[in-house]
C-alpha cells in the first residue's frame, strides 16, 4: 500500500478498513424521559365521557344559526337611531289624543263615525298604510346591500355557515322588528281608545292585526328582495313603490274597468286593516277606492299577501346564493 492511500485512508473512515459500514450502524435507544409536572404525578383517571374522548364536534343546525343571524341583526337595530324614531312616531298617538281631542271630529268630516272604539282607533291609526312602507323600507331594504357594502357578508357567508340561515335570520329580523314597532301602535291606540269607550269590538280588532302583520311580511319581504339585487340599497324605492307607484296604477285601473279586483294585493293591505275598523278614509294613495274595496274577502288576502311574501322571499334567495363572493 502506497503513502498516499495510507494517508487517505486515516482521514476518509468510509473507505478504512477498520470502519464499520453504513448499514451496520445501530442507533441506541434514547432512555425514556421522566414526566415531570403533568397530570400523571397526580394519579388522576378520568373516564371517557368526562375527558370527552366519545365527543363529536359538528356544525350547527341550520335553525340554530339563522337564530344567531337573528339576535345579531337585532342587536344592531338597537343602536340604530332610526328604531326609536320609529318608536317615538308609535307614542305620538297618545300624545295627539291628549293635546289635540278634537282630532276624530276634524275626521268626522270626511266620514268618520264618533260612535264607536273601533273608528277611534281607526283615526288614531290613520296613517297606518303610509307607514307600513316607511317602515319596512327603512328596516329591510338597506340590510343586505350594507352587508355587502361594508364587507360583512364577505366574513360571515365564507364561514361554515348556510347562505339560507344569513338571508333569512336578517329578514326576519327586520319582519320582527317592524311588527313589533305596529303592534305597539296598535296597543297605543286601543289603550286611548278605552279611556273614552267602555267596550270593543274584539272580532274585528283580530281582523285588523291579522291583516297588518301580513301587510309587514309582505311589505318587508318587497323590500329586502329589492334590497339583495342592489347595490347600495335604498329606503325610497321600496316605499315608493309599494306606496304610491303600485297603488296609483291600480287606482287608474280599477277606475277605468269598473273592476276592484286588485284592491286584493298586498299594497291595499293598510286600507284594509283601517277599512275593517270603520273608516271611511285614510293618509294612503289607496285611500279613494277604500269605498269600493271588498272588506269581506279577508281570508283571501291574507292567503294573497302569504303567497307574495314567500315569492319575493324566494326570489331574493336565489340571488343571494347566485351571487358571487
Amino acid at each position: 500500500m502506497s503513502l498516499r492511500s495510507g494517508i487517505g485512508d486515516f482521514f476518509n473512515p468510509r473507505i478504512s478498513g477498520n470502519a464499520p459500514p453504513p448499514s451496520e450502524k445501530t442507533k441506541e435507544p434514547e432512555p425514556e424521559r421522566e414526566e415531570s409536572g403533568t397530570w400523571r404525578e397526580t394519579g388522576y383517571s378520568a373516564t371517557d365521557e368526562e375527558a370527552h374522548r366519545d365527543s363529536v364536534y359538528s356544525i350547527k343546525s341550520v335553525l340554530h344559526q339563522t337564530l344567531e343571524v337573528f339576535m345579531v341583526q337585532m342587536k344592531l337595530f338597537s343602536k340604530m337611531k332610526w328604531t326609536y324614531i320609529l318608536l317615538f312616531t308609535a307614542l305620538l298617538i297618545p300624545i295627539i289624543a291628549l293635546l289635540a281631542p278634537d282630532f276624530i271630529d276634524i275626521l268626522s268630516t270626511f266620514g268618520y263615525s264618533t260612535g264607536y272604539s273601533t273608528t277611534k282607533i281607526a283615526g288614531l291609526l290613520f296613517f297606518l298604510p303610509l307607514m307600513l312602507g316607511l317602515m319596512t323600507s327603512i328596516m329591510c331594504g338597506t340590510q343586505m346591500p350594507s352587508e355587502f357594502k361594508e364587507r360583512t357578508a364577505y366574513m360571515n357567508i365564507p364561514m361554515p355557515m348556510s347562505r339560507a340561515s344569513f338571508f333569512f335570520g336578517k329578514y326576519l329580523a327586520g319582519f320582527v322588528m317592524c311588527l313589533g314597532i305596529f303592534m305597539f301602535a296598535y296597543s297605543m291606540a286601543i289603550a286611548t281608545a278605552l279611556k273614552d269607550y267602555d267596550t270593543i269590538f274584539p272580532d274585528l280588532i283580530t281582523s285588523s292585526i291579522l291583516l297588518t302583520l301580513v301587510g309587514v311580511m309582505a311589505y318587508s319581504a318587497t323590500a329586502y328582495c329589492i334590497g339583495c339585487f342592489t347595490k347600495k340599497g335604498s329606503s325610497i324605492f321600496p316605499f315608493a313603490l309599494m306606496s304610491f307607484i303600485i297603488p296609483l296604477i291600480v287606482v287608474i285601473i280599477c277606475s277605468q274597468t269598473d273592476n276592484y279586483t286588485l284592491t286584493l294585493l298586498p299594497m291595499f293591505l293598510g286600507e284594509a286593516a283601517l277599512g275593517i275598523l270603520g273608516a271611511s278614509m285614510t293618509g294612503s294613495a289607496g285611500m279613494v277606492i277604500l269605498g269600493n274595496m271588498d272588506l269581506t274577502a279577508t281570508w283571501l288576502m291574507l292567503l294573497i299577501g302569504i303567497a307574495w311574501t314567500a315569492g319575493f322571499l324566494l326570489l331574493g334567495y336565489i340571488r343571494i346564493k347566485r351571487r358571487e363572493m
